[in-house]
């Protein structure tokens, strides 16, 4: 799809310099759009199917929603990679964790105050800013400002690790009800199944389309504007891979599903750091180019902290979300006039 969309453009890059442009735009716009659609197929479906083959609830939540939702990233960075356009994905990882909690849950807590008592367990949060901070320290350490081979297999190491152990810890929470509601697979089920699975399909490609369109727009756009491309990753792409998120955030505070928006946030957080950096960082190496990556590394920090803390029980109301929004925008604000 990109060396299509490449192909086609090429021709305008010589001509019309507002043509050019808009085309990139669109180009942009379009795999944000494809990206929601295809996150929302493939989160719907993936727990559909879990639920019509019986599998809990509980683990469909912690597992296979919270990989759907790191889809767009994860589709998006592999498309970074095949494209040439590595810069983007650092950016992408670091600036939807950071929209993540300054710009999702600001959103949803402007909407409505929400209570943390009991809605995620502390060591889950624990995980993520453990891991949040062995990320950030290891790219802002390491000398070569590149994410390898070994650190890319060590992630994708812990987030199967974490999974396994979340799935079983919950398996052996549920109660007997295994025996006694041992589910049969009816006609109906079968349909389901099978419908389940070409959506499955069917979204996977629309996430494929989405990103390599979203990559060469947004790639194509850093390189004629003479902005390094973790910026352009860590604002526009970063926002439009977390669209997903975005949406499920808002009907979940509506629906006053305050857990599942806040385990959403925490697990797909944890997502993107293991599950697309790990992969990123096997099929790469990745690199940093940015003069001052300390201030998105350093926000993400901060932010992370402030989450986790406000998970143990703290009722949340509209100036926390204030607070999250005025923090994003401060960072966003400062990293493009450092880093531009």
């Amino acid at each position: 799809m990109y060396q299509f969309l490449s192909n086609i453009c090429t021709p305008l890059q010589s001509g019309s310099t507002n043509l050019y442009v808009s085309v990139l735009i669109i180009a942009m716009l379009l795999g944000f759009y494809l990206l929601t659609k295809g996150g929302d197929i493939l989160s719907d479906h993936c727990s559909n199917l879990a639920n019509s083959i019986g599998v809990p609830s509980v683990v469909v939540g912690l597992t296979i929603v919270s990989v759907a939702t790191s889809a767009p990233e994860l589709f998006t960075s592999i498309s970074a990679i095949t494209s040439d356009a590595k810069g983007l994905i650092i950016g992408n990882i670091v600036g939807s964790n950071i929209a993540n909690i300054g710009l999702i849950l600001g959103i949803s807590l402007i909407i409505s105050p929400i209570n943390t008592k009991n809605a995620v367990s502390n060591k889950q949060g624990f995980v993520l800013l453990v891991l949040s901070l062995a990320f950030t320290i290891y790219l802002f350490l390491n000398p070569s400002k590149t994410l390898g081979h070994i650190p890319g297999s060590f992630l994708l190491l812990f987030i199967f690790l974490y999974l396994f152990l979340i799935t079983k810890n919950a398996l052996n929470e549920r109660k007997v009800e295994l025996s006694a509601e041992k589910p049969k697979l009816s006609h109906e089920n079968s349909n389901t199944v099978a419908v389940s699975i070409l959506m499955i399909v069917l979204a996977t490609i629309t996430l494929w389309l989405g990103s390599d369109t979203l990559v060469f727009g947004a790639k194509n756009l850093a390189l004629m504007v003479g902005v390094p491309q973790e910026l352009i990753g860590f604002t526009l792409v970063a926002i439009g891979t977390s669209l997903p998120e975005l949406a499920a955030s808002i009907s979940l505070t509506k629906k006053k599903e305050f857990s599942m928006l806040l385990g959403n946030i925490l697990g797909s957080n944890l997502f993107n750091i293991g599950l697309v950096g790990g992969a990123a960082g096997i099929m790469g190496p990745i690199n940093v180019s940015t003069k001052y990556p300390w201030i998105d590394y350093l926000s993400l920090i901060i932010l992370t902290t402030i989450f986790v803390f406000w998970l143990r029980g703290k009722k949340l109301a509209k100036l926390n979300g204030v607070i999250l929004l005025t923090i994003y925008l401060i960072t966003t604000i400062v990293t493009w006039y450092y880093n531009s």
